[in-house]
């Protein structure tokens, strides 16, 4: 147990340095002087109730150049197609029951765009706002950067105020946004693609296709394009907001399916990042690893925790894993801390508690990951069986403006 708390430790230690970087705000981004062509695809699977809020924010979009949003509607049953339309969008209609799931969709829809007509690929999911800036503020980014494959934008959320559930999340996002994919940003290493307010080249989908097997199709392309020598880059300036579940029951849901992936990306990449690290020596090659095996480090913390309770309840609590089972409980509340203050108010640019009182269903959030990370380990191999989670919120652009 004490081997296992110092690697945790050192894990922990390790992100935290690396944190300390998303202090540093984002660097300014100058206006680009050419206008790209986007795609803008949404894949879609039953999303009438939500998906015409989007399709209004990317009419309302202050980009001059051009773009064409597309919808894959996937095996729907209910009026997406049909709404999508009338907001003026182009709709691809896919009807194949036996491959159902973002990533098939992805794959058969990028088949059917056309890539060599664009310049580069945005995609967005259907419960999504955009930013009216988010295209403008891509195509600043890719001229900015040239040699940017795939762009990551800001995560934001729609709804963090309709649940306590949907709080705690919020608070993680605006965390991770900072201090896991700005930190890595300034340092030159690559952050990850988020599933959803994404920007990828086209001639980068022309060389690589869309291949991904896993349910996280979004981390496994990150590994990808790490072992091919590149990294995904991090846009602070273009947003989206995505909607958040409401209730722990569907969270959890959600996040079993993402540890399914996680864990099965890990391990399909994660022996070859360790191999290309230990041949090239790259820093983006360690660091995707170390993220890579953060459910599995999860997962190792959760038990080191409870057999460090075990021993504190049979009296053992000053021996050395009893302590270190104590400091990591102790260093949970200060992350959650760190949530419920610091990050809405780097989040917001001004001092923000209004989240404090959120401390404690913030560490209940913390602790129900034990129940996606252990029951994903048993799943893993499972990475076919796609459940789609419920979008309901049909928040408009205006709303958001006005917080």
């Amino acid at each position: 147990m004490a081997g296992l708390g110092t690697v945790l430790l050192l894990a922990s230690l390790y992100q935290f340095l690396l944190g300390l970087r998303g202090f540093q705000g984002p660097r300014p981004l100058p206006r680009a002087r050419a206008l790209r062509r986007f795609a803008v695809l949404i894949p879609a699977h039953d999303e009438a109730q939500v998906i015409g809020p989007l399709l209004h924010s990317l009419q309302a979009q202050t980009y001059e150049g051009e773009f064409d949003v597309l919808v894959c509607a996937d095996n729907c049953t209910d009026a997406t197609a049909a709404v999508a339309r009338a907001h003026g969008a182009t709709v691809l209609e896919r009807h194949d029951p036996q491959r159902r799931g973002k990533g098939w969709t992805l794959r058969w829809a990028l088949g059917q765009i056309g890539l060599e007509r664009y310049d580069a690929v945005a995609m967005l999911d259907a419960d999504n706002l955009a930013h009216p800036e988010f295209l403008e503020r891509m195509n600043d980014y890719l001229e900015a950067h040239p040699e940017a494959e795939a762009v990551q934008g800001y995560l934001d959320t729609k709804n963090p105020d309709d649940s306590w559930v949907t709080r705690a999340i919020a608070l993680a996002y605006w965390h991770s946004n900072r201090f896991w994919q700005l930190a890595r940003q300034h340092l030159g290493l690559s952050g990850t693609l988020g599933g959803t307010g994404c920007v990828i080249r086209s001639r980068t989908l022309r060389r690589t296709g869309w291949q991904p097997q896993s349910l996280t199709e979004d981390l496994e392309y990150t590994a990808m394009l790490v072992l091919g020598g590149g990294r995904v880059h991090w846009n602070d300036w273009a947003v989206v907001y995505d909607e958040k579940p409401l209730t722990l029951r569907s969270s959890v849901r959600q996040r079993t399916r993402w540890m399914q992936g996680h864990f099965w990306v890990l391990g399909r990449y994660g022996p070859r990042l360790l191999r290309a690290w230990l041949r090239t020596r790259r820093w983006q090659h360690l660091d995707l690893l170390l993220y890579l095996a953060s459910p599995a480090l999860m997962l190792l913390n959760f038990v080191g925790m409870g057999l460090a309770y075990v021993l504190i309840a049979v009296g053992e609590g000053y021996s050395l894993p009893g302590q270190m089972g104590v400091v990591a409980s102790w260093l949970g509340m200060a992350n959650a801390a760190l949530l419920t203050a610091i990050a809405p108010s780097l989040h917001s640019g001004r001092l923000v508690l209004r989240y404090l009182p959120a401390l404690l269903a913030t560490v209940g959030f913390g602790l129900s990951w034990a129940i996606p990370v252990f029951s994903a380990l048993w799943l893993v191999r499972d990475q076919g069986r796609w459940e789609k989670t419920e979008h309901t919120r049909a928040v408009p652009l205006e709303e958001l403006r006005r917080r």
